[in-house]
């Protein structure tokens, strides 16, 4: 009896508390002590064929997992449910999302479907052991029903978290060219637009100081930049004080990069001393001739 208590355990270490029955019985453990273990209250039902061991707290990671047991091999979290998996978009975990096969089985209550014919290989992953869409198939999945806006702000994400630039969303495309999205996708990648409160305000600042306005959150010389003016060659970093211990070293670091090639700016710059920060980027700007506010 231990020995098979010791099967059950590793296999639900590895998968957030959660197992099939199908994996069970290929471990060698019969379906009858299976059933006493469900009526023993040490194996809870999640959904059909599904269990939770013992009395382990729920968790999203559980929840993703068990929707993923659910159906057989090669299904995937992915859509919202990866998304958020990932760190692509915030808020409240959506209900759990999987891509299956087409020949997966029936219907789940409570778990969103994508039935495919083939999902590529390179189009899969996993994230502590749960199998997930690819960050760039996640971008494809949700391009035709995501505003660009909220599409933009995700692929700066993926490039931050991910290290997810346009070539491999490009070869993403190119493996499901039926895919729809890609149009909107690339805009996405090509698009300007401010991901943060802070960037809307340094935008505002601009506007009211008379300064031409840069491109924001493009890909400059293969980063991810805050701000850009082409013409003049500059490029503006908005940074945030959660990495350094105290204000006055956050402070003093942004100051000092800033007497150097690297151009940036705190929120205090923007909304303390907005007048001082249009005093030194019309400086930097107006160095060139043909600079005219915008």
């Amino acid at each position: 009896m231990r020995g098979r208590f010791d099967i059950l355990a590793r296999v639900a270490q590895r998968q957030h508390g959660r197992v099939a029955r199908r994996q069970l019985l290929a471990a060698g453990i019969g379906a009858k002590q299976i059933d006493r273990w469900v009526r023993a209250g040490l194996l809870r039902p999640v959904h059909a064929g599904v269990y939770a061991v013992g009395h382990a707290a729920p968790s999203t990671h559980a929840d993703y997992m068990a929707a993923v047991l659910a159906f057989r091999h090669g299904t995937v979290v992915s859509h919202r449910a990866a998304a958020h998996l990932l760190g692509l978009v915030r808020g409240m975990p959506p209900r759990p999302e999987v891509t299956v096969p087409a020949t997966a089985g029936v219907a789940r209550p409570r778990i969103v479907i994508h039935r495919v014919g083939m999902l590529p290989v390179l189009d899969t992953a996993a994230v502590e052991n749960i199998p997930v869409a690819t960050v760039p198939r996640i971008l494809l999945d949700l391009a035709p029903a995501t505003p660009l806006t909220a599409l933009t702000r995700m692929c700066h994400e993926a490039w931050v978290r991910h290290d997810c630039g346009p070539d491999g969303i490009e070869a993403c495309m190119a493996r499901n060219p039926r895919k729809p999205g890609a149009t909107k996708l690339r805009a996405a990648l090509g698009s300007d637009a401010t991901l943060s409160a802070l960037e809307d305000r340094f935008v505002a600042l601009l506007r009211a100081g008379g300064l031409p306005l840069p491109r924001t959150n493009i890909d400059h010389l293969g980063d991810k930049v805050d701000c850009h003016w082409p013409e003049q060659q500059l490029t503006v970093e908005l940074v945030t004080y959660r990495y350094h211990a105290t204000r006055r070293a956050f402070e003093s670091d942004v100051a000092r990069r800033r007497r150097s090639s690297h151009v940036a700016y705190t929120y205090g710059d923007v909304v303390e001393r907005g007048a001082a920060t249009i005093a030194d980027l019309r400086r930097r700007l107006l160095v060139q001739p043909d600079c005219a506010p915008s």
